[in-house]
Protein backbone atom coordinates (compact mmCIF):
# COMPACT_ATOMS: atom_id res chain seq x y z
CA UNK A 1 0.00 0.00 0.00
CA UNK A 2 1.31 3.59 -0.77
CA UNK A 3 1.96 6.06 1.97
CA UNK A 4 -1.12 7.97 0.31
CA UNK A 5 -3.30 5.15 1.09
CA UNK A 6 -2.05 4.33 4.10
CA UNK A 7 -2.93 8.28 5.48
CA UNK A 8 -6.08 8.36 3.77
CA UNK A 9 -7.13 5.03 5.69
CA UNK A 10 -5.56 6.21 8.90
CA UNK A 11 -7.80 9.59 8.80
CA UNK A 12 -10.76 7.52 7.98
CA UNK A 13 -10.39 5.47 11.23
CA UNK A 14 -9.59 7.82 13.54
CA UNK A 15 -12.67 10.18 11.59
CA UNK A 16 -14.93 6.85 12.65
CA UNK A 17 -13.72 7.09 15.98
CA UNK A 18 -14.36 10.53 17.12
CA UNK A 19 -17.68 10.42 17.53
CA UNK A 20 -20.58 12.74 17.01
CA UNK A 21 -19.40 16.19 16.98
CA UNK A 22 -21.08 18.44 19.93
CA UNK A 23 -23.98 20.82 18.43
CA UNK A 24 -23.10 24.34 17.79
CA UNK A 25 -24.55 27.13 20.31
CA UNK A 26 -27.23 28.85 19.22
CA UNK A 27 -26.92 32.70 18.19
CA UNK A 28 -27.04 35.09 20.70
CA UNK A 29 -30.27 37.39 19.91
CA UNK A 30 -30.24 39.40 22.82
CA UNK A 31 -26.88 41.07 24.29
CA UNK A 32 -26.71 42.91 27.18
CA UNK A 33 -24.11 45.23 28.64
CA UNK A 34 -23.87 46.71 31.72
CA UNK A 35 -22.33 49.59 33.25
CA UNK A 36 -21.66 51.95 36.07
CA UNK A 37 -23.07 55.24 34.30
CA UNK A 38 -20.42 57.78 35.20
CA UNK A 39 -17.12 55.22 34.43
CA UNK A 40 -15.90 56.01 31.10
CA UNK A 41 -12.76 53.04 30.71
CA UNK A 42 -16.29 50.82 30.51
CA UNK A 43 -18.13 52.87 27.83
CA UNK A 44 -14.64 53.02 26.20
CA UNK A 45 -14.59 49.40 26.44
CA UNK A 46 -18.31 48.54 25.39
CA UNK A 47 -17.91 50.40 22.41
CA UNK A 48 -14.76 48.45 21.10
CA UNK A 49 -16.58 45.68 21.85
CA UNK A 50 -20.08 46.68 19.68
CA UNK A 51 -17.92 48.46 16.94
CA UNK A 52 -16.28 44.42 16.68
CA UNK A 53 -19.78 42.68 16.72
CA UNK A 54 -21.42 45.41 14.56
CA UNK A 55 -18.46 44.09 11.56
CA UNK A 56 -20.35 41.15 11.32
CA UNK A 57 -22.83 43.07 9.25
CA UNK A 58 -26.09 41.32 11.23
CA UNK A 59 -28.66 43.77 11.36
CA UNK A 60 -28.62 45.27 14.94
CA UNK A 61 -30.35 47.48 16.83
CA UNK A 62 -28.86 49.10 19.77
CA UNK A 63 -31.34 50.59 22.70
CA UNK A 64 -29.85 53.09 25.05
CA UNK A 65 -31.10 53.11 28.72
CA UNK A 66 -29.99 56.53 28.00
CA UNK A 67 -32.81 57.74 25.61
CA UNK A 68 -36.96 57.51 26.18
CA UNK A 69 -38.78 54.57 24.38
CA UNK A 70 -41.35 57.45 23.84
CA UNK A 71 -38.92 59.08 21.35
CA UNK A 72 -38.15 56.23 18.52
CA UNK A 73 -40.30 57.34 16.05
CA UNK A 74 -38.28 60.71 16.49
CA UNK A 75 -35.04 59.01 16.96
CA UNK A 76 -35.73 56.92 13.57
CA UNK A 77 -36.80 60.12 11.51
CA UNK A 78 -33.46 61.61 12.25
CA UNK A 79 -31.78 58.73 11.51
CA UNK A 80 -33.06 58.37 8.21
CA UNK A 81 -32.31 62.30 7.61
CA UNK A 82 -28.63 62.31 8.77
CA UNK A 83 -27.37 58.90 9.36
CA UNK A 84 -24.15 59.48 11.04
CA UNK A 85 -24.90 62.44 13.25
CA UNK A 86 -24.57 61.38 16.53
CA UNK A 87 -25.44 65.16 18.23
CA UNK A 88 -28.86 65.12 15.82
CA UNK A 89 -29.61 61.42 16.98
CA UNK A 90 -29.02 62.71 20.43
CA UNK A 91 -31.54 65.61 20.24
CA UNK A 92 -33.98 63.81 19.13
CA UNK A 93 -34.00 61.02 21.70
CA UNK A 94 -34.26 63.96 24.40
CA UNK A 95 -30.72 61.82 26.17
CA UNK A 96 -30.95 64.06 29.38
CA UNK A 97 -27.13 65.29 28.80
CA UNK A 98 -26.84 67.14 32.30
CA UNK A 99 -28.50 63.79 34.40
CA UNK A 100 -26.06 60.87 31.91
CA UNK A 101 -23.05 63.86 31.41
CA UNK A 102 -22.63 63.70 28.14
CA UNK A 103 -20.55 62.80 26.45
CA UNK A 104 -19.49 59.89 28.09
CA UNK A 105 -21.89 57.94 26.42
CA UNK A 106 -20.43 59.53 22.37
CA UNK A 107 -18.25 56.56 22.11
CA UNK A 108 -20.89 53.76 22.17
CA UNK A 109 -23.67 55.95 20.08
CA UNK A 110 -20.74 56.64 17.24
CA UNK A 111 -19.62 52.72 17.41
CA UNK A 112 -23.74 52.49 17.04
CA UNK A 113 -23.92 54.82 14.20
CA UNK A 114 -20.43 53.95 12.52
CA UNK A 115 -21.69 49.52 12.13
CA UNK A 116 -24.99 50.49 10.58
CA UNK A 117 -27.15 49.94 13.81
CA UNK A 118 -30.56 50.91 14.28
CA UNK A 119 -30.59 52.86 17.40
CA UNK A 120 -33.57 53.12 19.94
CA UNK A 121 -34.33 54.64 23.25
CA UNK A 122 -35.71 52.03 25.93
CA UNK A 123 -36.12 53.90 28.79
CA UNK A 124 -39.54 55.69 30.24
CA UNK A 125 -40.02 59.23 30.58
CA UNK A 126 -39.03 61.15 33.72
CA UNK A 127 -42.77 62.09 33.80
CA UNK A 128 -43.99 58.69 33.43
CA UNK A 129 -41.68 56.85 36.01
CA UNK A 130 -43.39 59.87 38.02
CA UNK A 131 -46.71 58.23 37.26
CA UNK A 132 -45.84 54.85 37.85
CA UNK A 133 -44.60 55.37 41.38
CA UNK A 134 -47.65 57.54 42.15
CA UNK A 135 -50.25 55.17 40.83
CA UNK A 136 -49.08 51.83 40.39
CA UNK A 137 -49.99 49.48 37.51
CA UNK A 138 -52.75 51.96 35.81
CA UNK A 139 -49.87 54.10 34.67
CA UNK A 140 -47.67 51.54 33.07
CA UNK A 141 -47.64 51.38 29.60
CA UNK A 142 -49.87 48.34 28.28
CA UNK A 143 -47.33 46.41 26.64
CA UNK A 144 -44.51 46.63 29.40
CA UNK A 145 -47.70 45.98 32.21
CA UNK A 146 -48.49 42.93 30.40
CA UNK A 147 -44.99 41.25 30.07
CA UNK A 148 -44.74 42.56 33.69
CA UNK A 149 -47.63 40.33 34.73
CA UNK A 150 -46.88 37.03 32.84
CA UNK A 151 -43.01 37.60 34.79
CA UNK A 152 -42.28 35.38 37.17
CA UNK A 153 -42.01 37.86 41.03
CA UNK A 154 -42.44 36.06 43.95
CA UNK A 155 -41.61 37.92 47.71
CA UNK A 156 -37.65 36.36 47.43
CA UNK A 157 -37.28 38.88 44.24
CA UNK A 158 -39.38 41.90 45.75
CA UNK A 159 -37.59 41.59 48.40
CA UNK A 160 -33.76 41.64 46.39
CA UNK A 161 -35.46 44.63 44.58
CA UNK A 162 -35.94 46.72 47.78
CA UNK A 163 -32.58 45.53 49.09
CA UNK A 164 -31.10 46.85 45.95
CA UNK A 165 -33.16 49.70 46.02
CA UNK A 166 -31.83 50.61 49.65
CA UNK A 167 -28.27 50.10 49.23
CA UNK A 168 -28.05 51.84 46.12
CA UNK A 169 -29.03 54.87 47.70
CA UNK A 170 -26.69 54.36 50.99
CA UNK A 171 -29.57 53.43 53.37
CA UNK A 172 -30.54 57.11 52.83
CA UNK A 173 -34.14 56.67 50.87
CA UNK A 174 -36.95 57.17 53.29
CA UNK A 175 -38.56 53.55 53.75
CA UNK A 176 -41.36 54.61 52.48
CA UNK A 177 -39.85 55.17 48.76
CA UNK A 178 -38.70 51.68 48.43
CA UNK A 179 -41.74 50.29 47.21
CA UNK A 180 -41.97 53.05 44.96
CA UNK A 181 -39.30 52.91 43.39
CA UNK A 182 -38.66 49.17 43.27
CA UNK A 183 -41.90 49.57 41.26
CA UNK A 184 -40.40 52.15 38.65
CA UNK A 185 -37.36 49.73 38.42
CA UNK A 186 -39.75 46.99 37.01
CA UNK A 187 -41.64 49.33 34.75
CA UNK A 188 -38.07 50.18 33.33
CA UNK A 189 -37.24 46.89 32.57
CA UNK A 190 -40.27 46.12 31.14
CA UNK A 191 -39.99 49.10 28.71
CA UNK A 192 -36.53 48.26 27.87
CA UNK A 193 -37.27 43.89 27.53
CA UNK A 194 -40.88 45.23 25.49
CA UNK A 195 -38.11 47.37 22.88
CA UNK A 196 -35.63 45.29 22.82
CA UNK A 197 -38.72 42.25 21.43
CA UNK A 198 -39.90 44.80 19.18
CA UNK A 199 -36.90 45.35 17.94
CA UNK A 200 -36.14 41.59 17.08
CA UNK A 201 -39.51 41.00 15.73
CA UNK A 202 -39.30 44.38 13.51
CA UNK A 203 -36.27 42.48 11.61
CA UNK A 204 -33.17 42.82 13.81
CA UNK A 205 -30.84 39.80 13.81
CA UNK A 206 -29.38 40.83 16.88
CA UNK A 207 -30.47 43.57 19.98
CA UNK A 208 -27.87 45.03 22.30
CA UNK A 209 -29.13 46.83 25.38
CA UNK A 210 -27.29 49.66 26.51
CA UNK A 211 -28.04 50.35 30.51
CA UNK A 212 -26.66 50.35 34.31
CA UNK A 213 -25.48 46.55 35.93
CA UNK A 214 -28.98 46.29 37.63
CA UNK A 215 -30.76 46.41 34.74
CA UNK A 216 -28.83 43.73 32.84
CA UNK A 217 -28.67 41.09 35.30
CA UNK A 218 -30.24 37.92 34.65
CA UNK A 219 -32.22 37.28 38.12
CA UNK A 220 -34.41 40.81 38.43
CA UNK A 221 -33.69 42.73 35.13
CA UNK A 222 -34.40 42.83 32.13
CA UNK A 223 -33.46 38.99 31.56
CA UNK A 224 -35.94 37.89 33.46
CA UNK A 225 -38.31 39.94 31.21
CA UNK A 226 -37.22 38.19 27.84
CA UNK A 227 -37.34 34.98 29.13
CA UNK A 228 -41.28 35.32 30.27
CA UNK A 229 -41.92 36.18 26.29
CA UNK A 230 -40.20 33.46 25.60
CA UNK A 231 -36.57 33.59 24.99
CA UNK A 232 -34.51 30.43 25.44
CA UNK A 233 -32.03 31.70 28.31
CA UNK A 234 -29.42 30.78 25.91
CA UNK A 235 -29.93 33.31 23.45
CA UNK A 236 -29.52 36.01 25.99
CA UNK A 237 -26.40 37.17 27.27
CA UNK A 238 -25.74 39.52 29.74
CA UNK A 239 -22.45 41.07 30.82
CA UNK A 240 -21.87 42.92 33.96
CA UNK A 241 -19.13 45.79 33.92
CA UNK A 242 -18.35 46.29 37.32
CA UNK A 243 -15.07 48.22 39.10
CA UNK A 244 -12.24 46.28 40.65
CA UNK A 245 -13.40 45.43 44.24
CA UNK A 246 -16.90 46.46 43.72
CA UNK A 247 -19.30 43.71 44.88
CA UNK A 248 -22.01 42.30 42.53
CA UNK A 249 -25.10 40.83 44.06
CA UNK A 250 -25.99 40.46 40.27
CA UNK A 251 -26.31 37.47 38.50
CA UNK A 252 -24.25 37.41 35.28
CA UNK A 253 -23.42 35.60 32.41
CA UNK A 254 -20.07 37.67 32.24
CA UNK A 255 -18.25 39.61 34.34
CA UNK A 256 -15.82 42.69 33.34
CA UNK A 257 -13.80 44.67 35.91
CA UNK A 258 -12.44 48.25 35.23
CA UNK A 259 -10.79 50.24 37.21
CA UNK A 260 -12.76 52.57 39.43
CA UNK A 261 -13.63 55.97 37.69
CA UNK A 262 -12.74 59.47 39.73
CA UNK A 263 -15.32 60.82 41.71
CA UNK A 264 -16.62 61.95 44.89
CA UNK A 265 -18.19 59.82 47.29
CA UNK A 266 -21.91 59.49 46.05
CA UNK A 267 -23.31 59.18 49.54
CA UNK A 268 -22.01 62.08 50.59
CA UNK A 269 -23.56 63.57 48.03
CA UNK A 270 -27.08 61.83 49.03
CA UNK A 271 -26.53 63.03 52.25
CA UNK A 272 -26.34 66.91 51.17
Amino acid sequence: MSARAILAALALALAGCAGPQPAASPPVEFLLLGEVHDNPVQHQLRAERLAALLADGRPTAVVFEQMPAARNDALQAQARQTPRDVEALVAAGQLDQRAWRWPLHRPLLEASVAGGARVLGGNLEREALRRVMRDGDAAWPPAALALAQRTPWGEPQQQAQLKAIDEGHCGLLPAAMHAPMARAQRARDAVMAETMLAARAAGAARVVLIAGNGHVERDLGVPRYLEAAGVAPQRIHAVGYLEAGQPGSGRYDERVDTVAATREDPCKALQR
